[in-house]
């Protein structure tokens, strides 16, 4: 998504080029990353290439997609729409190999510099690198981590980063998954009802919560372990 619009009667517009595939008129797309890193399914109502509706997009083709029940403030530019199918990942640290074009003096690790990968913008620190410096004309593997929120980036995507004076261009070399705010409340309810259900071969507590007798009352965790056991 490169840009985004309120059209009055029609209501969220996200325009883009669609790398891969097709999008068809009604289809069901995943729109994100959120600023939890999560995804939301998103139906599309209406296509628009050139001011004409279509029913079909195809790859490396611009238009503009009509998403419905969803508030312009929920959608940015570098979000994404994507078929279910992909199960997109959002990340916030990604490795890279850079080529300094320019820099007045040496870069060093926890530099922070705008990246534009693809329609991503957003400013990154460099969390570690394999030489101690960066001059002009250096290449190397760096890592790169977002400091604002997740976004969806795919390895072999060219990239260009620039602060100041300072220009250098890459390639994501690879990405390190986020999970989402939703996969962590799931694993946490999972690891809960294992905990109660499983491990102790009993019913789960009402409100998640173990049942300590009376006469535990007032007693430190320790206190009520050792009296568990006695």
């Amino acid at each position: 998504i490169d840009d985004i619009y309120w059209v009055d009667g029609v209501g969220t517009i996200a325009s883009g080029t669609l790398l891969a595939g097709t999008v068809r008129l009604n289809d069901t797309l995943l729109l994100g990353p959120t600023s939890n890193g999560d995804f939301q399914q998103i139906p599309i109502k209406s296509i628009h290439r050139k001011r004409m509706p279509v029913g079909i997009v195809k790859c490396g083709q611009s238009a503009s997609f009509a998403l419905k029940k969803v508030p312009k403030k929920d959608v940015r530019k570098g979000m994404v729409l994507v078929d279910p199918k992909v199960k997109p990942v959002a990340s916030m640290l990604f490795e890279a190999e850079i080529l300094v074009l320019h820099h007045p003096t040496t870069i060093k690790t926890n530099y922070q510099a705008m990246l534009h990968i693809g329609s991503v913008r957003q400013t990154a620190t460099l969390v570690a690198m394999g030489k101690e410096v960066l001059r002009t004309g250096d290449r190397d593997k760096v890592q790169f981590k977002f400091i604002r929120q997740p976004e969806y980036i795919r390895a072999g995507t060219k990239m260009v980063f620039r602060e100041g004076r300072t220009k250098a261009v890459g390639t994501v070399l690879s990405v390190v998954p986020q999970e989402s705010l939703a996969m962590q409340r799931a694993k946490q309810k999972e690891g809960r009802n294992k905990h109660y259900g499983k491990k102790t071969g009993g019913p789960k507590p009402p409100n998640g919560k173990p049942k300590i007798e009376k006469h535990m009352e007032g007693l430190s965790i320790d206190k009520v372990a050792e009296s568990s056991q006695c």
